[in-house]
């Protein structure tokens, strides 16, 4: 053929026979832009760290950055923070996962949401896999936005813990490097590493272990000032992760103002008529019925199993007596165990027990815990240190609560005052023993319960933090925490 004679044979071999140092200058020719870019970069950085190094606290430092790595839906005490904040004057930014309606009172002009991109394992991917996967996202995700969102004006950083990781790492770096002038506030509700121990149950384990090195140093390293939600999580941060005693505060969770006592019984007529969700295929008899009510997270530092059996013994006693009497049992909430829950369910065909198990929307919730005659907290805590926010709610509302027994308890529950504590977290038969006694046997102990929990009710989120918190953090207060 005509092309036959053509034949490619490329450059010899010695045309690209350069030396490293050739090499070199080529890469460092290409890599131009590129480190330009980095180098503009890190010195518009310096600038930045510079200047703000020497930003002064004054009135016009009015901005409070909020962060939780949660649905803020469902983060009722960092949003009361946010209004808080918001009533002394500052300017609040609110970051967190966007999975559900936020309350009415957040949608402000003088507060900000910024939506954190939520990480699911879609892929059923292994733990340890997915884990990590998770966090390097967050962390780039998290950075990127708190580098807009903190500027010269922000005072104060808020960070919920846990989940500590990375985002105590992340505020940490951003202070060190990008933003010197803010004064960090962790606010404890928990310790994280006593929450993985749930899955491996062993203190000992690797990760358990390093979790709670990584939360001890951030704790030491970067918090300015910790707030926690009972006073013996603050002895364990000072004596266990040895912080100074001046730089914890308790602030107590304490019910917001949405939540009150039942006024009348036309009330609760009026709100079981309204309420077909929960009521819609319930004949309800204020007579002989009575509501119970647990909120969960479905989460495993919950026991659904001794709920369900004490249920179960109380509607052998209900038939076996032929009372009219009936228990009305809502079970609020969503989470990774509501599945295993209501497998349980299916193995028990009640007769004078009634479960409803529903996501209540925040315009309702309120109202079906003020109708409530008493409350179940499942929660015994990972660490026995931290209290539970739904026991809160319940006093807010003026219900008393049966509650299970950890170190911390006892100071939110008074035993035989506003609350039972259970002596075995474990014994159905004696949580349905209480049940029974407080709903159709002792009316007298009862009586003393509800005047205790109507008591607890008296006392808001408002009342604990302007006393505690608000002299701290006052606009006008240019001391450092």
């Amino acid at each position: 053929m005509l092309t036959d004679w053509i034949k490619y044979v490329g450059l010899p071999q010695e045309y690209w026979s350069f030396s490293k140092y050739t090499w070199a200058l080529v890469f460092l020719w290409l890599s131009t832009p590129t480190l330009y870019v980095i180098y503009s970069r890190y010195q518009y950085i310096c600038r930045v760290f510079e200047r703000r190094s020497n930003i002064i606290v004054s009135e016009q430092q009015n901005e409070v950055v909020i962060v939780v790595l949660g649905d803020l839906g469902h983060s009722p005490r960092m949003s009361y923070h946010a209004r808080s904040f918001e009533k002394l004057g500052y300017q609040v930014n609110l970051c967190g996962y966007l999975e559900s309606n936020l309350p009415d009172y957040l949608k402000t002009p003088d507060i900000s949401v910024y939506d954190v991109p939520v990480i699911k394992n879609k892929r059923n991917l292994p733990y340890i896999l997915f884990a990590f996967m998770k966090v390097s996202s967050q962390f780039f995700d998290l950075t990127w936005l708190l580098k807009d969102v903190i500027d010269d004006g922000t005072r104060y950083v808020l960070v919920q813990n846990p989940p500590s990781l990375p985002v105590l790492l992340i505020i940490g770096l951003i202070k060190k490097f990008w933003a010197p002038h803010i004064q960090i506030i962790v606010d404890w509700h928990n310790l994280n590493w006593s929450i993985l121990n749930l899955k491996y149950k062993n203190e000992n384990n690797k990760m358990v272990r390093f979790m709670k090195m990584y939360e001890k140093y951030c704790a030491r390293k970067v918090a300015d000032f910790n707030i926690t939600v009972s006073q013996t999580l603050k002895e364990y941060l000072i004596e266990t992760f040895q912080l100074k005693k001046d730089k914890v505060l308790t602030l107590y969770d304490r019910p917001s103002n949405i939540f009150s006592p039942l006024d009348s019984r036309e009330q609760l007529k009026d709100i079981v008529t309204n309420n077909k969700l929960v009521f819609g295929d319930i004949n309800y008899n204020q007579n002989n019925d009575r509501i119970l009510i647990t909120s969960t997270s479905f989460t495993q530092d919950e026991d659904f199993t001794i709920l369900v059996e004490a249920l179960n013994i109380l509607d052998v006693q209900l038939k076996n007596s032929s009372s009219p009497k009936r228990i009305i049992m809502i079970v609020t909430g969503k989470g990774p165990m509501q599945e295993d829950f209501h497998r349980m369910l299916d193995s028990y065909p009640w007769k004078k027990v009634i479960i409803k198990n529903l996501w209540l929307p925040i315009a309702d919730y309120p109202k079906i815990l003020k109708i409530a005659d008493l409350g179940i907290s499942l929660h015994y805590s990972s660490s026995g240190l931290d209290l539970p926010m739904k026991i809160v709610d319940l006093f807010g509302s003026g219900v008393p609560v049966i509650t299970m027994n950890f170190t911390g308890i006892s100071e939110l529950v008074k035993d035989g005052i506003n609350g039972l504590i259970m002596k075995n977290n474990t014994d159905a038969s004696e949580m349905a023993d209480k049940i029974s006694s407080l709903l159709f046997r002792d009316v007298k102990r009862y009586v003393t319960l509800k005047e205790g929990a109507l008591l607890e009710s008296q006392r808001h989120w408002n009342d604990e933090w302007d006393e505690k918190l608000k002299p701290l953090v006052c606009i006008n207060n240019h001391a450092h925490l």
